[in-house]
């Protein structure tokens, strides 16, 4: 009997050091490690690619980011900064923007989600908003917009909801992000979200933003591994910085364009 008991003893002792062991496993890989990171990484100096120059800064985009309104980022994983712990796509801009800065971003957060939250975004003078590559690339998912007609919906009553809170806010809507390391079935779908987007920001009177272009044809020359390590999130070491570029670059080619 004594015996068992002392058996019993162990084997207690035994699943707890493991369950211990486990627990600190989870509190290292989710929270202590990423924590650490975000904390060394917040700290560097982030650059736009290839270094800010005039012609990046003469666009509409740029002049609003720098005149000391208030800009509000609206998006996904790659405004939240999922993958890059925490650092943004736009985190090399920060610091041209003069005014305060807002965040309303979740990873996995599709069109739908921002109208069901919609009530919690903030009063702004200007909004960015980067929203549809979820839509994209999760066709099954019942949140997701299952079309373009179906995203452009939600769009333009997400867009509703920001004129009626801010009548005289600016919106410029990004173009679904690029999708460099996924199979060309899901890029021509991002390509047709993204026509779409552009269609309705001309008939609503609303600037749109592609990036994509720019993004995809310094992947191809330098490689996507570098900027990014699963073809869709920008890392903090060269992606976010590849990113802002590219939403500068097309911001001002749109400039420059004739209408």
């Amino acid at each position: 009997m004594k015996r068992s008991k002392g058996k019993t003893r162990i084997t207690t002792i035994i699943l707890s050091v493991i369950l211990a062991v486990c627990l600190l496993g989870f509190l290292s890989v989710y929270i202590i490690y990423p924590k650490y990171m975000h904390n060394y990484l917040i700290k560097q100096d982030y650059q736009v690619y290839g270094g800010m120059t005039e012609d990046l800064k003469d666009s509409e985009l740029f002049e609003d980011l720098n005149s000391g309104k208030t800009v509000c980022f609206i998006g996904d994983s790659i405004t939240y900064g999922t993958e890059a712990f925490g650092i943004h796509w736009y985190e090399p801009l920060i610091p041209y923007i003069n005014g305060e800065i807002i965040n309303m971003s979740y990873g996995g957060w599709t069109v739908s989600d921002l109208l069901k939250r919609s009530g919690k975004i903030p009063e702004a003078d200007v909004y960015v908003i980067a929203i549809g590559i979820n839509d994209v690339i999760h066709p099954d998912s019942q949140k997701a917009a299952k079309n373009p007609e179906e995203f452009i919906e939600g769009i333009n009553t997400l867009d509703k909801k920001i004129s009626s809170l801010s009548p005289v806010s600016k919106s410029y809507y990004i173009s679904p992000w690029a999708l460099p390391g996924w199979n060309q079935e899901f890029n021509n779908r991002r390509s047709l979200y993204g026509k779409a987007l552009e269609q309705w920001c001309d008939k609503a009177g609303r600037t749109c933003i592609d990036p994509e272009p720019v993004i995809m044809q310094v992947m191809t020359e330098k490689g996507s591994d570098v900027f990014t390590k699963d073809g869709l999130h920008p890392n903090a070491e060269n992606g976010v910085s590849l990113y802002s570029y590219a939403v500068l670059t097309a911001a001002h080619n749109q400039s420059v364009s004739p209408k």
